[in-house]
């Protein structure tokens, strides 16, 4: 039987996915700057020591890898810091700026949070006094003291907020996609619980005394076969009154609103207010080296307070567009807003130089990012670093005009503008997503709800319509027979009490709780009632078991293939066949006696190209499952036939090389029985 716990499954983990495949390329990025930067100064030999201080960092990115790295924090955080402290011995003044951020982000991931923020703050001030005392500040003459340790203290906050912040959003977007799904869970299981209810008072009670009239008549019948007669009237009047109950249970469900979800807590707000700080944090940073930078190298305050100025500016306009992405959209004239970032990123590399001019591009590659649409946002974000690497190239700096044209330092420089500004594209959008992916939560649980009332609604008719309809068809069997042939009468109250016991595992199985539908036990039902009906029942079914999923699907086209004969026809016989060709299985059930039913032969429908509610659930089942379903009329018989796909299944004689067997949905070729 069809379930509807997939209702969302198409949307599950796809956010969570792309969340963390962007938080890796971030630390990727970030890892070909660090190991080009490292090239450039001539050290190739740091460029292991950057790598192995990425692999944890990497690992966190993931679900499956992060679960690990969390039971396994402690020993993780120290392989991690012997990464962070060793290479200042081996290398010295020559080691990397920056790198020990990354083990401040994996303590603010990994360790309790009022503790962790103390102690990255600790370990941030043990980098500059360790890069003091070891390395000698400032590392070159020119150089005052005060912009060494800006810039030390800026290069570590960014890479530990941005592998903290990239990595957490991703965390916090998995956790609402988890609750989201949750959600539909415990939509759908209300939904069960709700119609199990329902259909116990309209169905199980009256099935219950069906049951209790049937004993009645049984006890009665040999005395007093008035008494007998006056019990199976009454049964008759329950089974069609619980027939009539179990539609309008269905009907009232499917037009009733499904009940609000519960709210699924604060983690998207904390998301998105965890990614503004750390974005307004890694800004200030920028703009604190950024002006560092034109202090240090140009002499004066016009300088510094042009930059100033033009800094904070940049750094308006980047908080406006990333306020935009936050609330799921884009921000408000942002064509104008954006073109107003690109002059002044470009505008700086004529009086400041190259060098200088580098803490504007990357927001600019990142509000390219989030504000052009579709596929021309990666040709903006590729174009502003290439322009942006050119103009490193052309134009002159004032102390790095030989740097820059080395391959290793324009791959640093590439790798920096690239990375931060998918930081600053990554940290605004997944502040979105999880706001976003909250607000959908209770529109899925609605779904699902929904989806599940529709199951039911057809369960109900597929299922328990050919127990009610085969107990009121008994009823009046056993009306005619009483007096007339009691032994056979008796029979058929004993077989009209375990038709009703019947009807009560249906029950279960409708609200999930009972076992499947197989062909085999559908098909001894369907002769059993057939002949109580009169009808002459012929069976061509191949031996040997179905897969689940066949078996699933064809027991109840058999079922409501049998509830139609005895609805709609005066069939006197039927036949059912049910055979496996190549990688299908086929079923087809036909019968005489339609030749009342007006109209031509029909595709797929019904008779008279009338398409009835039960063979729309019938063709809904099929198609899920791959297959596809018919009706045809002729000759005054009408045929229904049902093929779905199955999996080829090797016999266990089977060997390499050799072909499956020639039946692969049951054991041996097709006869009859």
């Amino acid at each position: 039987m069809a379930s509807a716990h997939g209702a969302g499954a198409g949307l599950g983990g796809a956010a969570s996915r792309r969340a963390s495949a962007l938080a890796a390329a971030v630390l990727c990025l970030l890892l070909v700057a660090k190991a080009g930067y490292a090239a450039w100064a001539g050290q190739a030999g740091e460029v292991p020591f950057v790598v192995a201080l990425f692999v944890l960092p990497m690992a966190y990115a993931f679900p499956g890898s992060r679960r690990l790295v969390d039971r396994y924090r402690w020993p993780a955080l120290v392989v991690q810091g012997v990464l962070t402290w060793v290479p200042f011995a081996v290398f010295g003044d020559r080691w990397v700026v920056g790198t020990g951020g990354l083990l401040a982000g994996l303590v603010l991931l990994t360790v309790r949070r009022r503790v962790s923020w103390l102690a990255a703050g600790l370990l941030l001030a043990a980098d500059i006094a360790v890069r003091a005392a070891v390395t000698g500040l400032p590392p070159a003459p020119a150089e005052p003291a005060w912009s060494a340790v800006v810039f030390a203290a800026v290069a570590f906050v960014d890479n530990g907020l941005l592998f903290f912040g990239m990595a957490r959003l991703a965390q916090i977007v998995d956790q609402v996609e988890d609750a989201r799904s949750q959600a539909a869970e415990l939509a759908v299981v209300r939904e069960r619980l709700q119609a199990a209810e329902s259909l116990q008072a309209a169905v199980g009670q009256r099935l219950d005394g069906i049951t209790a009239s049937a004993a009645a008549a049984r006890r009665a019948l040999p005395h007093d076969p008035a008494e007998a007669l006056a019990q199976i009237a009454a049964a008759g009047i329950t089974a069609r009154d619980a027939v009539a109950r179990a539609r309008a249970v269905t009907a009232d469900q499917r037009l009733a609103d499904p009940e609000p979800p519960a709210p699924a807590g604060s983690m998207a707000v904390v998301g998105a207010g965890l990614a503004w700080a750390v974005l307004v944090v890694v800004l200030s940073a920028f703009a604190a080296q950024g002006i560092n930078n034109i202090f240090a190298n140009h002499d004066g305050l016009g300088p510094g307070i042009l930059a100033a100025a033009g800094i904070v500016l940049m750094m308006a306009l980047q908080l406006h567009h990333s306020r935009g992405a936050r609330q799921g959209g884009r921000a408000r004239a942002w064509p104008l807003t954006l073109a107003l970032q690109a002059v002044l990123a470009y505008a700086f590399f004529l009086p400041f130089g190259a060098a200088d001019a580098a803490v504007l591009a990357p927001f600019l590659a990142g509000s390219v990012l989030l504000l052009v649409p579709r596929w021309w946002r990666w040709a903006g974000y590729a174009a502003v670093i290439a322009s942006c690497l050119a103009l490193y190239v052309t134009v002159p700096p004032h102390a790095l005009a030989a740097a820059v044209r080395d391959p290793s330092y324009v791959l640093y420089l590439a790798a920096v503008i690239a990375s931060t500004g998918l930081m600053v594209y990554g940290l605004s959008w997944l502040a979105g997503l999880a706001r976003e992916l909250e607000g959908l939560g209770g529109e899925l649980a609605r779904m699902a709800a929904v989806r599940e009332r529709l199951r039911v609604a057809r369960d109900v008719h597929d299922l328990l319509g050919l127990g009610l309809s085969a107990v009121a068809l008994k009823t009046d069997l056993i009306g005619r027979l009483i007096g007339r042939d009691d032994t056979r009468a008796a029979t058929e109250i004993d077989e009209m009490a375990r038709v009703c016991a019947a009807g009560r595992a249906d029950i279960r199985m409708v609200t999930g709780d009972g076992q499947r539908l197989t062909l085999d036990g559908e098909l001894a039902a369907a002769r059993q009632i057939l002949a109580s009906a009169g009808v002459q029942v012929r069976t061509n079914i191949s031996d040997g078991q179905l897969p689940p999923p066949a078996d699933e699907v064809l027991a109840p086209v058999l079922r409501e293939a049998v509830t139609n004969i005895l609805r709609h026809s005066a069939a006197t016989a039927c036949t059912i066949h049910a055979t496996a060709t190549g990688n299908a299985v086929r079923l087809a059930v036909s019968n005489d006696g339609v030749t009342g039913l007006a109209g031509p032969a029909s595709g797929d429908g019904g008779p008279g190209g009338r398409t009835g509610k039960g063979l729309a659930n019938l063709t809904a089942r099929v198609a899920a499952a791959g297959g596809h379903l018919a009706t045809r009329q002729a000759g005054g018989r009408f045929e229904l036939a049902a093929q779905i796909p199955v999996s080829p299944r090797p016999s266990a004689a089977t060997g390499p090389g050799q072909a499956p067997a020639a039946s692969p949905a049951f054991g041996r070729p097709a006869g009859s029985r």
